[in-house]
This record gives structure tokens, sequence and C-alpha cells, in this order.
């Protein structure tokens, strides 16, 4: 079933043939992963649903980057960024796609995946600047330089866990690709940052800690409840602690460098 059929319900759709073709011949590889080889029966069910719930959510969150960053292709493109950068953006839709089918392909063999409600017209970002440099400035500040910097230490630390060989997989070619993802935000801002006014750059301060604080309870709140299946998938308190790092080393300091500041007491509370 296409997401079209449902608008409450996130499901995906597969054409295969040509288009299938086009994607495996860019972005090769998928058919040496060694699929089919979990033991479902190695694992309690709270674990291996534990399990698919993460996979599930990360077959969403690459689908979601997919769509932030075509419309920041889109919004690079009507400010005239260069044509290099706007170039990459566009080549990381088609690897944020490539990772929604490995998480996908994951997620069923591990039984299927948890359903997550979302209206698929409400999966791409609405930044609020009427400017087009600023429009582009917020979608990369938000999906490049804070989403995906935080995405590198959280998929590394998975990796380190992970024991099935199918995850460890997986989570390579996630890994691989996420370090210039999160790159091209500041690649981006490396070209706008003279081109925004003070009042600009205070505006993204202020948006770069409220997307930090989205993701903030991944580091403060850990899941008491509910099993880590770190064999498979999922984190521990080192990487918990590693995104906290990243917070300081990855986004707030290289950020300062365009002359985006982060209000200091803010950020602090944020990663303590």
């Amino acid at each position: 079933m296409s997401a079209e059929a449902s608008p409450d319900l996130f499901e995906l759709a597969w054409r295969g043939g040509a288009t299938e073709a086009r994607l495996h011949r860019r972005r090769p590889g998928i058919d040496e992963l060694p699929w089919g080889s979990i033991d479902l029966a190695a694992y309690d069910a709270a674990y291996l649903l534990e399990a698919r719930r993460v996979w599930s959510h990360g077959v969403f969150t690459e689908y979601a980057s997919a769509a932030a960053f075509s419309a920041l292709t889109t919004a690079m493109m009507e400010c005239g960024a260069p044509v290099d950068l706007v170039a990459a953006s566009g080549d990381i839709v088609v690897d944020e796609l490539f990772h929604v089918e490995l998480s996908s392909r994951l997620v069923m063999e591990l039984g299927g995946a948890i359903p997550i409600a979302f209206d698929l017209a409400n999966i791409a970002p609405a930044p609020s600047a009427a400017r087009p440099l600023l429009r582009a400035a917020e979608i990369a500040l938000v999906t490049s330089c804070v989403g995906e910097s935080l995405s590198v230490p959280a998929i590394a630390r998975s990796r380190m866990l992970a024991r099935e060989p199918l995850a460890r997989g997986v989570l390579d070619r996630l890994l691989v690709d996420e370090g210039p993802h999160a790159r091209l935000g500041f690649w981006f801002l490396g070209w706008a940052s003279a081109r925004l006014s003070d009042a600009e750059r205070a505006a993204l301060a202020t948006m770069a800690l409220d997307a930090i604080e989205v993701y903030a309870p991944l580091w403060q709140a850990p899941c008491d409840a509910c099993p880590a299946p770190t064999a498979i998938a999922g984190t521990d308190a080192i990487g918990k602690a590693d995104m906290r790092d990243a917070v300081i080393h990855l986004i707030a300091r290289p950020l300062a460098r365009f002359g985006i500041e982060l209000d200091g007491l803010r950020l602090a509370g944020l990663v303590a």
C-alpha cells in the first residue's frame, strides 16, 4: 500500500524495475549484506519489539531527512548558492532514500514495522523566513548542523555495540554517509554567513537551541522501562554522553565560527 492511500499512517511504496535498478546502480552494495542471517529465536519478544520500534523510527527519520534535504536543495537554488553545493544537497536526498530502503528491509527481517501515524503532507520542513537565503539557512541549520551532527555519534555507538552482522552492515553504510550530511550545513553557512545580518544570525542561534532541545530527551531521559536491543540497535550511557559532547564540539563551536553564538546558560542546561 502506498503512503498516499492512508494519510494518517506512514507507509512506503516500492515500484521496482527500472527505477530500482537506477537507484542501485548509484548506491550499490545492498545485495551483499547478510540478509536472512538474524535468528529471531535467540531473542525474547520484548527485545525484538524494542528493536523493531528503534528501526521503524529510523525508517521514518531517514524519510523525513530526505524530505528536508530536498527542501534545502530547492531553497539553495532559490538563493543562488554555489552549484556544486546544491548538487551535493540533491545527492544527499538519494543517500537518505537509500537509507530508507536499508532500514525498512532490516525492520522487516525483525518481524515488521511498528505503525507510525503521520500525515506525509507535513513531512517537509516549513521555514519561517521570507528571504530565500534565510530559509535555506534555517533548513541547513536544523537538518544538517543539528540533526545530522547528532546522528553521527548515535550511529557510531550503535555500530560499536551491535553484534548481529546484518545490523552492523546497515549501520556501517549509514555511518559512511552521515559525516558529509552533517558537514553540508556548515559548508552552506560558510558561503552564506557574510550575507546574513546580525539579527538573522541571532535568530538562527535561537533556532539551533530550539532544535537541540527537541533532541535532548535522547540523552536526558533513559528508557528504564524497555530493553535496550543493543545487539541489533540502540545505544547506552556512553552513547548518550557522546551526543552531549557532540552538542558542544560538533554543533555549538562550529556555529560560533560563523557568528551564530548559542546562549551559554541555555546550552549548559540542555547538555546537563
